[in-house]
């Protein structure tokens, strides 16, 4: 009876935390626009087969997520809801996991204790609220480790099967890496166990059987259809990846351990102090194992970009939970990790409070800073005021306090739970804060892409200077004009084709006006809001 009203508080909590406002922003991450252009281009040619980015194939991603996304879209509608829609089911069967795998490796009460450090911190809270694809491919990969792990334990076909299938659904979602962060921790644990983690081969051949079955599926269904070059566009796009800066995005060594120390806020905090490397047979270990080479795969990898060591936040938030769970009763032990919560949201409370003041007086940064002139066109927009810029900041400093109390009467285990709740709560509070961010970033190219859409159907838009989806997705594009990858992403192409059947647009940001028109001659600017410009041939013939 309990366990169900524990189940039932895990689903309220889920669906409290993450659907209000999951649509109340436009989809503004790259991944964000890239991946739901990539399933509304789905539903509009009826091709589930493969994945598609402004109507020419799209070989960096398979295709599991983009699935699902297409499904939240056709029964809700193409929007930035639906395209979230699935990591809040992420979330709720993380959750679930999370509290079902705790009780069974320590008990229920390590299962609460773990769902409330992985909803309690702060970048694993944050990206069930987005619609990138990391929500799910992390999911599968630590599933499918506990499964291998239960495998190895227990000595059951099922748990190998189970494990194949979760690991293969894993390369379906974000391809080849996610037999590698899974396999290269199974195999230091295996021979660092080799005493007493001898798998048996019938497992070992499920696992493969199963592996291969669902990983490989949308790779067989590809070469059915002929198409190899996708396939072999793929594989070199996931090499490249390890060996350059791909789209710009580098950074030094040391980029992850930032990201994941200040990201994982309060876990990260109380896991500094759990760090260990026995038992060696336990899930513990294969966690830490998992946490250490997915750190250094992703520093040696050249490509830097936030998300990819997010499989981090696993490991990270079971350590703090052991902590917290084994020393309970040490309460001695407990003052430093609760006075780092205490310091951590202190910190977190200031921040988000001077990002409310930015927010509410941008030229603040325009007076004060070199900014680009991006930035300075963006923030010169009049828009108004709110004191809702200042709730998230406002709630995160009360709460400290309120828990400062606490802890000086040495309420240590409040102060912990309730540092977690104050986190995943505040994420709420950043929605009209999220909100106004993306109003100044991108809202005016958004609202020059959708005025153009009401007005024109089957129109094509093109961004002119720089890269965006926003056009894609905004502009619901129907197709391309040309006929292969290297021409649909040509803008001298476009802009100087003639003969179009349909209306075709540009757009730009607003600092690269004259040299947009002192490159393009034939173009003209019909419109400009919030740094961005929209331009049309002067030529063309505009009908409704």
């Amino acid at each position: 009876m309990l366990t169900k009203k524990i189940y039932i508080y895990i689903v309220m909590t889920t669906l409290v935390l993450f659907l209000p406002f999951l649509g109340a922003f436009h989809l503004f991450d790259w991944d964000e626009v890239n991946f739901a252009e990539c399933a509304r281009e789905m539903i509009e040619t009826g091709d589930y087969t493969q994945v598609l980015i402004n109507f020419v194939p799209f070989w960096e991603k398979p295709p599991f997520f983009i699935w699902m996304q297409a499904l939240s879209m056709k029964a809700f509608g193409v929007s930035a809801f639906s395209a979230r829609l699935p990591n809040v089911f992420a979330a709720l069967f993380t959750f679930l996991f999370l509290y079902e795998g705790g009780k069974k490796l320590k008990g229920p009460i390590f299962g609460l204790i773990w769902v409330m450090a992985y909803a309690g911190s702060f970048l694993p809270n944050i990206y069930f609220h987005s619609g990138i694809i990391d929500p799910w491919f992390n999911l599968f990969i630590v599933t499918g480790l506990y499964f291998g792990h239960m495998g190895m334990e227990k000595g059951q076909l099922r748990h190998y099967l189970i494990s194949g299938i979760l690991i293969g659904l894993s390369v379906l979602t974000k391809g080849p890496v996610g037999l590698i962060l899974f396999s290269a921790p199974i195999f230091i644990f295996m021979l660092l166990n080799r005493k007493k983690s001898r798998p048996i081969w019938s497992g070992i051949l499920s696992f493969i059987l199963s592996f291969t079955l669902v990983g490989g599926l949308w790779f067989f269904l590809l070469f059915l259809q002929g198409k190899e070059q996708v396939i072999y566009d793929f594989v070199t796009y996931q090499v490249r990846l390890f060996q350059t800066k791909d789209a710009g995005h580098g950074g030094p060594f040391y980029y992850h351990f930032i990201v994941l120390l200040l990201g994982c806020f309060p876990a990260s905090f109380i896991a500094l102090r759990r760090l260990s490397f026995r038992p060696k047979y336990s899930f513990e270990f294969l966690m830490m194992l998992t946490l250490l080479f997915t750190l250094l795969l992703f520093s040696v990898v050249q490509t830097k970009i936030i998300h990819y060591s997010s499989l981090c936040y696993f490991p990270i938030t079971f350590l703090a939970a052991s902590r917290i769970f084994d020393q309970l009763e040490n309460k001695s032990s407990l003052k430093i990790s609760a006075r780092s919560v205490l310091i951590g949201l202190l910190f977190l409370g200031i921040i988000f409070t001077l990002i409310g003041f930015v927010l509410n007086q941008p030229e603040v940064i325009l007076n004060n800073l070199n900014s680009d002139a991006f930035t300075k066109d963006t923030l010169s927009q009049k828009l108004a005021p709110s004191l809702l810029y200042y709730l998230p900041g406002t709630f995160v400093l009360l709460a400290t306090i309120l828990l400062h109390f606490n802890y000086r009467k040495d309420k240590l285990k409040m102060v912990l739970v309730g540092g977690s709740m104050t986190i995943a709560v505040s994420i709420l509070t950043l929605i009209p804060l999220i909100q106004r961010i993306e109003d100044y970033s991108q809202g005016g190219h958004v609202a020059l892409c959708r005025s153009v859409q009401m007005k024109y159907k089957n129109v094509l838009i093109h961004p002119v200077g720089f890269k965006s989806f926003v056009p894609l997705f905004y502009g619901r594009q129907k197709g391309t004009i040309m006929k292969n990858e290297r021409e649909a992403m040509d803008e001298f192409n476009l802009v100087n084709t003639t003969g179009l059947n349909r209306p075709i647009f540009f757009t730009s940001k607003a600092y690269k006006k004259s040299q947009i028109l002192e490159l393009y001659p034939n173009l003209e600017c019909i419109d400009q809001e919030g740094g961005f410009c929209l331009y049309s041939k002067k030529d063309q013939v505009l009908l409704k």
